[in-house]
């Protein structure tokens, strides 16, 4: 049984002990605190742009290949990040939040978020960054079929890009969470060998609809449960990651505790981490600095993917 952890704090769970962990500068964490448990996406860029000035393209030994379509809609773009020779890598697929109806793997001329792809290279592994057509031009299952597209994408072309098909991690804070649960969640989306996945992991998720409705899961009760995730979680074998930010919305700290109280009793205990010191947005947005509160726990659940 895998236990509950604050991200620096007292001690860490057997998985994370060997990774360095730095915390959040402090005059970031106080930044953070200041505007509170909100998403303020330009206000917690302006904390941590600063970090990446030396961050411009071209990437210096990086092989950067961008919207690659996986599919037929406009949305249905990725980009592939990797870098020096070798084959077989673990292959990490980012998925970006948004509620489902906002958000891009990328805004130009800003360094998120092709700094945690730019670190997933940096540790050896081929980073994919994804896009997926969002509410209320396309509602369920839209954007969980484009998942389970990127799946058969990688499995069908990763090879090129020295990265291994049946290594896949998939990666996402906020709605990107939610559709990674709810993808892994629900078999109607698997191929005939199952998923494709050997490892997720999930920051700030949400796994229930019952909050009320949504443009992008309906509004009708009964659809609402059908498209929940924790049921579905719960058969699911593969190593689990999720938390939730100290200076969290309110709704996504519920809703990770949750989601890992229902799969402890289900005797399916995810690796549980709160990050200490950071907030909805800055979690994402620290990977890739000296801040590694949040990277290092994530990096070990990588390197532990076979």
């Amino acid at each position: 049984m895998k236990i509950r952890i604050v991200i620096p704090a007292l001690i860490a769970l057997m998985s994370i002990s060997s990774v360095s962990l730095a915390q959040v500068p402090s005059d970031i964490a106080a930044g953070i605190r200041k505007i509170g448990p909100i998403v303020d996406t330009p206000g917690t860029a302006k904390l941590y742009a600063p970090l990446f000035e030396k961050q411009k393209e071209p990437y210096p030994n990086v092989t950067v290949v961008r919207d690659t379509a996986y599919g037929p809609d406009a949305a249905n773009k990725l980009d592939v990040f990797t870098a020096g020779p070798g084959a077989g890598k673990t292959v990490v697929v980012y998925v970006h939040g948004g509620g489902f109806e906002r958000g891009d793997k990328r805004q130009p001329g800003s360094p998120f978020y092709d700094n945690i792809m730019l670190w997933l290279t940096q540790q050896g592994m081929v980073g994919i960054n994804m896009n997926y057509r969002l509410a209320p031009k396309s509602t369920w299952p839209a954007a969980h079929e484009d998942m389970a597209a990127v799946i058969r994408w990688v499995q069908g072309n990763i090879g090129q890009y020295g990265g291994d098909g049946d290594r896949v991690v998939l990666w996402g804070q906020s709605a990107g969470a939610s559709l990674i649960a709810g993808y892994l969640a629900h078999p109607q989306f698997h191929g005939p060998k199952g998923h494709g996945v050997k490892a997720a992991v999930m920051n700030s998720g949400f796994y229930e609809n019952d909050r009320g409705g949504s443009a992008y899961f309906g509004s009708d009760p009964k659809e609402l449960a059908e498209r929940s995730s924790t049921e579905g979680l719960k058969k699911v074998t593969i190593p689990l990651f999720m938390s939730h930010t100290e200076v969290d919305l309110p709704d996504a700290i519920k809703e990770a505790d949750a989601a890992n109280k229902a799969l402890c009793a289900a005797e399916h205990c995810p690796t549980y981490v709160v990050f200490k010191d950071h907030s909805h947005i800055s979690q994402g947005y620290s990977v890739g600095t000296p801040d590694t509160s949040v990277s290092g726990p994530i990096l070990q659940v990588l390197r532990q993917v076979k």
